[in-house]
């Protein structure tokens, strides 16, 4: 029986495994303009960069616009709703997993053979299945994360090309690729702004799981 106390103890790895936890913002709150007078994010970029016949280079630290960005701040608080379910179910039928090992225990030491022989395998069974619930979970809610981040980035992209236009900017690079740069360059805070405008959240698709006590390899629950 050593062989259930070991995969038992993976069930946690599995559920977090793929946790990604992303900062909440910081709210800035600014004094609305009229629709008709808002100035373009990219003029007001243009006013500071230096501007000549050669390359127009701008900064863009895309960790932090990932990060904090409404969209992608949204996405991941729904989908630590989810795994924060997904968890508590998967503890709970842990316990039952090893409230059914101890079971299986004291049969063997009574020496009823038989309902041991058949309470073990059930049990396997019953583990196997739920493993393999347990890693489509997972893989579904992986999947909806890079979905929705995928949705998040591609904004990220657009508000570069209408700031870039606007300012006359021909080259944008990312920070983290850049040893050093003056802040003048770094138009971080006109994208994630201009990022909320134009996608303030995007769609969480999880596919729908089956019910895991609707699979037919599972016993009745008592």
């Amino acid at each position: 029986m050593r062989r259930f106390l070991l995969p038992l103890a993976l069930f946690s790895a599995m559920v977090l495994g793929a946790a990604v936890f992303i900062a909440w913002p910081t709210l800035i709150k600014e004094k609305p303009e009229p629709a008709d007078v808002q100035e373009p994010a990219g003029l007001s970029v243009r006013a500071r960069l230096p501007q000549g016949q050669g390359t127009v280079m701008a900064i863009v630290d895309v960790q932090k616009v990932l990060e904090k960005s409404t969209a992608a701040v949204g996405a991941q608080k729904i989908l630590d709703a989810h795994r924060l379910r997904f968890q508590k179910e998967v503890s709970s039928e842990e316990k039952e997993l090893r409230e059914a090992e101890q079971a299986l225990q004291k049969l063997r030491e009574t020496g009823q053979m038989e309902a041991f022989v058949e309470a073990e395998a059930a049990l396997q069974n019953r583990f196997l299945t739920i493993e393999r619930h347990v890693q489509s979970r997972r893989k579904a809610l992986d999947q909806a994360y890079t979905d929705s981040m995928a949705m998040v980035r591609e904004g990220l992209v657009d508000s570069v090309q209408t700031i870039a236009k606007q300012a006359g900017i021909n080259l944008v690079l990312v920070k983290q690729q850049v040893i050093w740069n003056d802040q003048v360059v770094d138009i971080t805070d006109e994208v994630l702004s201009l990022l909320n405008k134009k996608r303030p959240q995007v769609e969480v698709k999880i596919e729908p799981q089956e019910d895991l006590w609707q699979d037919p390899r599972m016993p009745v629950k008592p």
